[in-house]
């Protein structure tokens, strides 16, 4: 296996002068040296410090963030030893000062940059490591001895004569500052008393701080120590070699031996834990090194520590208790581990060493806190520097040892004869010479790697090959401390290394395939078939073929794209359609091993998900994607392509996008624990995953559908479900999709989950209405179960990064079509949404509003909205809701907004009908009219019949002193009275009469009398009826009628005209527009409605006995075909009809392009568009008792969900009873506040 080298990924980012300057100051003491470290952690910063000079940076950008210069009484101090504290929501740091007659231990505070806490110490201070950052008897405290648990803060100290001091840092006094010149004295005790308390409290009182002897000076320098929380243990090292670990519950040393080192110094101690050892074992590393004596000794060791017992307590923390034995049980000196330096005299010193792990997450961690978790992955990252003797350059080395590989190798004590770092199956090493030859003259002061960054590659198959497994397959970024600057690199596993070696000979990919391959090889990077067969017995292609699948498997898309744009530039056809041909035969076996896969999910067969299950589904997710990825640069790059070529080009694009949004679909359905499809409903109602119960949200549509037709009678749309106006914007192809499927009626809600997830399979529609459709369902199955758990499926929305506004839209539409109309309201007019609403979805909106008696949110919703009114219909249906809320002068002013001459009349008739219908007349004449409004309104009254409008009309009149038409229309209705006998009547017509008369003495007595007698009908007594004979016209010779049948010329075009009108509906049902029409098309396009032919002449009747004589000539009737439009009037044409919410991708471009094409050829890439059907294994889920029951939801917005546990699929045909682990699922509501709210099967 080749040499691992790491990259430079940042210049050299120097320290601001000033903090350089400072630290320099002292340099001309030869004593002084310049010490750094990076804080251990989250924490994003380093130390720097030589002599008295302090700095604080950041570890990213090198920034200045704290310095301090500490003072002394006759000299200035000088730092020894720094660690990092936190304390009370404060940042800080313990720092060891020297002085003259001995030490100091200083609390630091790097927002204040001062000294807060100093104790004076015997002896010189070597190390410094923190046990608790708080006190008291509490249960984070009770790890510890009960003594200690009246300290306020431990730190733990060591000695150059050997002293280990265990010091209260007294965090529960901060009342008085003091300065490293004002330091407090030591209250040294050697055993704890029975009253601590009362003694610390007296110590404390007197300025000094209690102290600990855990062990007495021996003349021994305790050169390291380390705290290890899991074991409640303190480690520490000496310079004679000898490690001793100290019990802090009983406060006893329960270990103490020499290292197989020798009287070399103990430099560093870490902790390292294995994954799941049944022993209840776990390790340390100490490290000895004489690095400050220029020596060429740098070893590690590998102690096992067994523990009787390992538990999880309280806090949440592991515990090991009751240590067994200690014992070293592997070595690895490091001056002989590597090729190039054996036999060669160096000085080598270690630079840092830390451990990262990395815990597998569960989703389910707070039903079993109980259980110990072990990490996944461990790992123990070692770096050290080696300088030769002579003129030879340095080198720098970072190593990384897997402990769990090593368990692997059958846990060796060293490395085997002709075994090296670089080929070991467990350690691997990185070169950090290009960092080297970056910085020089500067020298390296610590190295710090980043444990978010840590990932190993993505395997082509499941299981993973052996290699991915190497330590030499991690992945990860790190940090370099310098004495001038900071230094960012990245250090690559060799998987990530060969395909960058491949991606880098893409312009020369035809010579560099031998050696790729072999390359690929090695790295565990092809199909685990190939690996037996000899790379000689593989032709050119079938490696090329291989080269292609590794890459696209492991998502380094770079290899391909960059052979593609360079082929097409060279103009290579024969390379091209090498590519595209392997491309498409990998969609197809990737959807023939997904429709495998998901088979089970769906009938039934299978109650929850194995992890094999669901790797093999991310892996087809994760290969559509990016063949998805190859086909989109193919249309990017390709030129000179044929309009079959283009056609079949796009439509692989479009069928692997639709691919790979369904696979990514299936996938969270998984993970939510929708998926497998539950099918016994006793085993599905005991599991705590929320599932889909068909019966139950069918039968509440149903009932509810009933209702708002019932509610509507025929005034409004009763098909005003929004969630219905939703599924008809993806034509009929919908309603069949979901008919397909057992049970299945065609509208919402579908029969399965498999019905409901192939929409993504659909062409021509936008990702984001499929997305609105399954935002829709899971409200209704996380309401439909109460008591389950739900905040896995409201992750949906940020794992498809869908907009807020559309989330927030779906959520008012269903509470729209659930009653809740005044939260549906709120959510439906936030700003985020309303202007993704449609002018359907405005009209479907009222109607719904209106059916229920919701007026007053109809005008609130239509006032807020102000929605354009492009039709007479809308304008007629806003004029309701105006009126109905007797809004008379906003409906007035409406109909003269939109009035025409063509439909004034029309408007006017329908407001004054809906004025007469809600007992508006006497607000609507309190109005003032135009002519042509009064006009309409007499005709209207006049018309309308019944003694009420004729009132209205009369009162109409003397409201503007028509005070004639008022006098005749009273006489005409005293005329139509005269034989009602109805008591009430006659006295309205009695003081209709008296008003009259009063209004009459107006007007002169002749013409008062004119207009009451112009009204009365006239008689004629004495008209005499007299017979006469028949005139004879003067001029006029009467002939004979002539036999036979005339036909002029113009009835003769009339029946001609009126044959083709018979004939040419017929024709325009049998022409075609393509000959390749499919099925699909025909659905697509909207039915033809009859063509009405204008008359040849005006008048010309066209009746029907002629339409039926010629019918057998319809067939050679030649019609135009209408052209097909261009491409982007296409894409116009939708962006009208669809709502501006549904936003256009480059998914939607290919759709629309693909739509075009296949006018022209039969397009048979789509047939994997197409998904197996499904047959349920068992009886559907039914109905159940914990229904729909008094449905009054008052808000669906939510703030507080317990995460539920994902059900692992297993395809087998048993029945796993306890489900797998799970992999968690960020979660993430669209729910704001909380709903009480439940269902109603049966809705009134």
């Amino acid at each position: 296996m080749p040499d691992l080298v790491a990259q430079v990924t940042s210049s050299l980012l120097q320290f601001p002068d000033v903090s350089v300057q400072a630290l320099g100051e002292d340099e001309i003491r030869l004593d002084l040296v310049l010490r750094g470290k990076f804080a251990q952690g989250q924490n994003g910063w380093a130390w720097l410090a030589c002599g008295p000079q302090l700095e604080v940076v950041n570890s990213v950008t090198g920034e200045r963030l704290s310095a301090y210069r500490f003072s002394g009484i006759e000299q200035p101090p000088t730092v020894l030893a720094v660690k990092e504290f936190c304390w009370l929501k404060r940042t800080g740091l313990l720092v060891g000062l020297e002085e003259t007659e001995g030490s100091v231990l200083c609390l630091y505070d790097l927002g204040l940059s001062r000294v807060v806490k100093a104790v004076v110490l015997p002896g010189r201070v070597t190390a410094i490591e923190p046990i608790i950052n708080h006190g008291g008897a509490n249960a984070s405290t009770q790890h510890l001895h009960q003594s200690l648990r009246w300290f306020f803060g431990v730190a733990a100290v060591v000695t150059d004569l050997g002293h280990v001091f265990l010091i209260d840092i007294c965090l529960d006094d901060l009342s008085c500052s003091q300065s490293e010149l004002e330091a407090s004295d030591l209250e040294i005790i050697n055993r704890f008393p029975a009253d601590v308390p009362q003694i610390r409290e007296t110590v404390t009182r007197d300025g000094r701080h209690l102290c600990y002897q855990l062990h007495s000076a021996t003349g021994t320098s305790a050169t390291t120590l380390h705290y290890i929380s899991r074991t409640n243990q303190l480690a520490v090292g000496f310079a004679d070699g000898y490690l001793s670990l100290w019990n802090l519950k009983t406060l006893k040393k329960e270990y103490h031996c020499q290292l197989e080192g020798g009287r070399v110094p103990i430099y560093a101690v870490i902790f390292q834990e294995p994954e799941n050892d049944p022993r209840s074992c776990c390790y340390l590393w100490a490290v000895q090194s004489a690095q400050d004596f220029e020596a060429d000794v740098l070893s590690l060791h590998l102690l096992q520590l067994a523990f009787g017992d390992r538990k999880c307590i309280s806090s949440g923390q592991i515990l090991y208790e009751g240590l067994e034995y200690c014992e070293e049980r592997y070595s690895q000196d490091l001056s002989r581990g590597i090729v190039s330096f054996r036999g060669q005299a160096s000085n080598i010193k270690l630079l840092g060493c830390q451990t990262i792990e990395k815990f597998r997450g569960h989703s389910d961690r707070e039903e079993s806190m109980n259980e110990a978790m072990s990490p996944d992955t461990s790992i123990a990252v070692f770096s050290w520097q080696v300088n030769p003797y002579g003129q030879g350059k340095p080198s720098s080395y970072l190593g990384v040892f897997d402990i769990n590989r090593w368990y692997h190798a059958q846990m060796p004590d060293s490395l085997r004869p002709g075994e090296f770092l670089h080929n070991c199956p467990y350690f691997s090493l990185w070169s950090l010479d290009s960092v080297v030859g970056m910085i020089s003259p500067y020298y390296l002061l610590d190295i710090l790697v980043h444990e978010k960054s840590l990932s190993r590659g993505v395997p082509p198959s499941y299981p993973p090959p052996e290699q991915f497994f190497s330590p030499s397959s991690y992945n990860f970024d790190a940090t370099c401390l310098l004495n001038f600057g900071i230094v960012h690199l990245t250090c690559s596993g060799f998987q990530k290394e060969t395909l960058q070696f491949l991606k880098k000979s893409g312009t020369c990919l035809d010579d560099a395939i031998p050696n790729g391959y072999n390359r690929c090889l090695v790295a565990g990077l092809l199909s685990p078939r190939l690996t037996d067969i000899q790379p000689s017995c593989l032709t050119e292609e079938e490696q090329l073929e291989a080269l292609m699948t590794a890459a696209v498997e492991t998502s380094s898309l770079g290899l391909l794209s960059g052979c593609i744009r360079q082929w097409s530039a060279e103009g290579a056809a024969a390379h091209l359609r090498f590519v595209l041909e392997w491309a498409w035969k990998k969609v197809v076996g990737t959807k023939e091993e997904l429709d495998r896969i998901c088979t089970p999910l769906f009938d039934g067969s299978c109650n929850f998900i194995d992890i094999q299950t669901f790797q093999s589904l991310q892996r087809c997710q994760l290969l559509l994607c990016n063949l998805s990825t190859i086909f989109s640069c193919f249309l990017t790059e390709a030129h000179d392509v044929t309009e079959k070529g283009l056609v079949e080009l796009t439509n692989k694009c479009v069928v692997t996008t639709l691919l790979s949004q369904y696979a990514q679909v299936v996938l969270w359905f998984c993970r939510s624990g929708l998926l497998p499809d539950g099918s016994d409903e006793d085993e599905v109602l005991q599991l705590s995953r929320p599932f889909y119960n068909y019966q139950l949200i069918q039968s509440y549509y149903t009932s509810r559908r009933q209702k708002l037709e019932r509610l509507s009678r025929g005034k409004w749309c009763g098909d005003c479900l929004m969630v219905d106006g939703m599924i008809s914007q993806f034509g009929e192809r919908i309603e069949k999709l979901w008919r397909r499927d057992d049970g299945g009626t065609g509208r919402y809600p579908p029969s399965t989950l498999h019905a409901l997830l192939d929409i993504y399979l659909q062409e021509n529609v936008q990702e984001m209405q499929k997305h609105a459709v399954i935002i829709y369902l899971l409200l209704d199955v996380m309401y439909s179960f109460p008591n389950k758990n739900k905040s896995s499926i409201e992750a949906f929305p940020t794992a498809f990064a869908i907009p807020l506004g559309l989330v927030k839209l779906i959520q008012g539409f269903w509470l729209l079509d659930h009653g809740d109309h005044e939260n549906s309201l709120d959510l439906i007019l936030h700003p985020a949404t309303s202007r993704l609403l449609s002018s359907m979805e405005h009209k479907r909106i009222i109607h719904a509003l209106m059916c229920q008696g919701e007026h007053k949110q109809a005008l609130r919703y239509v006032q807020t909205m102000k929605p354009l009114m492009n039709t007479i219909s809308e304008v007629k249906l806003y004029l309701s809701v105006l009126l109905l809320n007797r809004c008379m002068v906003e409906a007035r002013d409406l109909v003269r907004q939109h009035a025409s001459r063509l439909n004034m009349e029309d408007l006017l008739k329908h407001m004054y009908e809906t004025c007469q219908e809600m007992s508006l007349m006497e607000d609507l004449l309190k109005l003032p009219f135009t002519a042509a409004e009064q006009d309409c309104l007499e005709r209207f009254l006049y018309n309308s019949g019944g003694m009420q409008s004729h009132e209205f009309l009369l009162v109409h009149h003397l409201q503007r002193a028509n005070y004639v038409p008022a006098l005749q229309l009273n006489q005409s209705l005293n005329m139509n009275l005269m034989n009602d006998r109805v008591p009430r009547m006659r006295e309205r017509a009695t003081a209709r009469n008296s008003i009259l008369d009063q209004y009459g003495r107006v007007l002169p007595r002749v013409q008062r009398r004119l207009a009451t007698e112009r009204v009365k009908p006239y008689y004629h007594p004495s008209t005499v009826l007299r017979e006469v004979s028949r005139p004879v016209p003067l001029s006029t010779v009467a002939k004979p009628v002539v036999s036979g049948k005339i036909l002029t010329k113009a009835t003769f075009i009339n029946n001609l005209l009126s044959k083709i009108g018979e004939v040419w509906p017929r024709s325009q049902r049998n022409v075609n527009l393509s000959p390749y029409n499919s099925s699909d098309i025909e659905d697509e396009s909207p039915s033809a409605s009859p063509v009405e032919l204008p008359d040849a002449f005006v008048g010309t009747p066209v009746t029907t006995s002629f339409k039926r004589m010629s019918s057998r000539l319809f067939e050679s009737v030649v019609c135009p075909v209408p052209l097909s439009p261009p491409i982007d009037s296409i894409q116009q044409m939708q962006s009208k009809t669809s709502p501006v919410w549904m936003t256009f991708s480059p998914a939607r471009r290919s759709s629309a392009v693909s739509s075009q094409l296949k006018r022209i050829s039969k397009a048979s890439e789509l047939s994997l568009l197409k998904t197996p059907p499904v047959v349920k294994k068992a009886k559907a889920l039914a109905s159940t008792t914990s229904g729909f029951s008094g449905f009054a939801p008052q808000s669906i917005l939510r703030s507080s969900l317990r995460p539920s546990p994902l059900a692992s699929p297993s395809a087998s045909p048993g029945r796993s009873v306890t489900p797998p682990l799970r992999i968690k699922e960020t979660r993430i509501s669209f729910m704001e506040e909380n709903i009480a709210s439940t269902w109603n099967r049966n809705v009134c």
